[in-house]
């Protein structure tokens, strides 16, 4: 490909060749694209990896296969700010609706045949890599431990509080900053828990039959029992009375509608509606072309919503427009929903309110 510049892939070798179509001579995965992720070439390497066939790629937006909404784009504008952009991780949806967890180097390109600038990039899949497995277990082991030491720690300066506000129980103005000291404890030891919880696999926990709508109605009923005195909103229910069982992990995937649930709430203020919906669906396979059953969730509130650059990270660990929570739940559900081969949509604007839907597949389809 005369006159196209070279992809950044990770051994830095030359792989263009002048008069020669640059994907075809490739053993590796590579795909060029528009700015806004519409495939214009790709080669056999990405599709076998895939799963999907030349046809079924071709001016299709690859972004859309991300499992994680906004990481493509956040690809895209690193891509047009830096040029190159290398080991850019996310997570790949393949044909069969497994997750494959992908390391992406791609570089800016000014030309490319009769294509004004695009995006080439070089798609190595690690989920499987020995490497990977290693480095998950050990960041199980590394923020048990840490989670361990914070609790210890907090558990200390929050009891010292509690001590010392008895005492100054004649100085108010000293025992509002005590309170604050305590607070601060109990986020810290939520943080540490918010840890565990991301780190954990759950593999050990025997999968089995769950009924959605029980999890949403236990939830609703801890609210109105803990919350709604403090944070009062109206909640409607717009719940599929036979929904479907699934299969899979209980306590994650009540974890999964906490997260969502609670981060409605604080996205709203009080009085705010929240409206919650569940759904039985049927969703094409895109390998068998037969129709599978789902169950889906959504979450809609009248919050503030996200502007773009706030929809980008999300999903990411720590990310948050708050200080409470420090952005760990959402990372957490999306990595459990795709744990149980499920999808996240996310509707939202400025000003808009958000809508977060949940699709998982039922019983016997994993």
């Amino acid at each position: 490909m005369e006159g196209t510049q070279k992809p950044a892939n990770a051994d830095n070798a030359d792989l263009s060749a002048k008069g020669a179509n640059l994907a075809g001579l490739m053993d590796a995965a590579y795909v060029f694209m528009g700015l806004d992720g519409r495939i214009i070439e790709s080669n056999a390497s990405l599709e076998t990896m895939l799963g999907y066939s030349h046809k079924e790629l071709i001016d299709h937006v690859f972004f859309e296969k991300w499992a994680t909404p906004g990481m493509g784009s956040a690809l895209a504008d690193s891509v047009i700010s830096d040029r190159v952009v290398r080991g850019f991780t996310t997570d790949i949806l393949r044909k069969d609706g497994s997750s494959m967890r992908a390391s992406i180097n791609a570089q800016l390109v000014l030309s490319h045949g009769d294509y004004n600038r695009g995006i080439e990039c070089i798609v190595t899949d690690i989920s499987a890599s020995g490497d990977q497995e290693k480095f998950d277990e050990t960041l199980r082991n590394v923020t048990g431990g840490i989670a361990h030491l914070i609790n210890n720690q907090m558990a200390s300066v929050v009891g010292t509080a509690d001590l010392m506000r008895m005492e100054l129980q004649d100085r108010p103005e000293l025992a509002a900053k005590l309170d604050r000291i305590a607070e601060s404890g109990l986020q810290a030891s939520d943080v540490a828990h918010n840890l565990v919880d991301y780190a954990d696999s759950g593999e050990h926990e025997a999968a089995q039959d769950i009924d959605l709508n029980d999890i949403i109605m236990d939830k609703i009923k801890t609210y109105k029992q803990q919350v709604h005195a403090s944070k009062p909103r109206n909640i409607r229910l717009n719940l599929t009375h036979d929904i479907n069982p699934m299969r899979g992990n209980f306590r994650q995937v009540a974890k999964v509608f906490s997260y969502m649930f609670d981060n409605a709430i604080d996205a709203t203020k009080n009085d705010g509606l929240i409206i919650i919906a569940s759904q039985n669906l049927l969703i094409q396979n895109e390998k068998t072309g037969l129709n599978q059953k789902h169950i889906m969730f959504s979450i809609e509130d009248n919050g503030h919503g996200m502007d773009k650059d706030t929809q980008h990270p999300i999903f990411d660990p720590f990310f948050s427009t708050r200080f409470a929570g420090r952005g760990m739940s959402l990372a957490h559900a999306l990595k459990i929903v795709q744990k149980h081969k499920g999808r996240i949509r996310v509707k939202t604007g400025a000003g808009k309110g958000s809508v977060f839907s949940v699709y998982l597949p039922v019983s016997g389809n994993q």
